[in-house]
């Protein structure tokens, strides 16, 4: 008897918890803006860019890439994060951007707009980048 109640208690445990939630949240942050992260005591700045990814309806021999270079601060250190979006990419899922890790978090390069085109070489001041983040954990 204790042990069918054991187990019957144990079934329930297990299926009575709730899926875990996505911690993954995301900021979108201007040229040389910093933003705070909800609910964490982190801070994530856009620092730089070097775009040379291919412009819309150009012939290229290299789709070129983007790099936006991100400060990290928590606590009080700070860490700086390089992330890429690869050129001729145009989707805000993050298939076109790289990862990073810093100070516990996992970053993800969403987007970075304005893409460039045939006669318009965005000023820096131009691009908001999207970026996905969340806590860190290694497998």
């Amino acid at each position: 008897m204790k042990q069918t109640f054991f187990f019957g208690l144990l079934l329930l445990l297990a299926t009575g918890c709730p899926p875990e939630q996505s911690s993954q949240q995301m900021l979108e942050i201007k040229y040389n803006e910093t933003k705070e992260a909800a609910g964490e005591q982190m801070k994530l700045t856009f620092r730089d860019v070097n775009d040379s990814r291919c412009p819309k309806d150009v012939q290229c021999i290299s789709a070129g890439e983007a790099k936006v270079m991100m400060v990290v601060d928590k606590g009080g250190a700070s860490e700086n994060i390089e992330l890429a979006a690869r050129g001729l990419c145009y989707e805000e899922d993050g298939s076109c951007g790289s990862e990073a890790t810093a100070m516990g978090y996992k970053f993800k390069l969403l987007s970075l707009n304005p893409y460039p085109e045939q006669d318009m070489t965005p000023l820096p001041e131009d691009y908001v980048v999207k970026v996905e983040y969340s806590v860190f954990q290694a497998d």
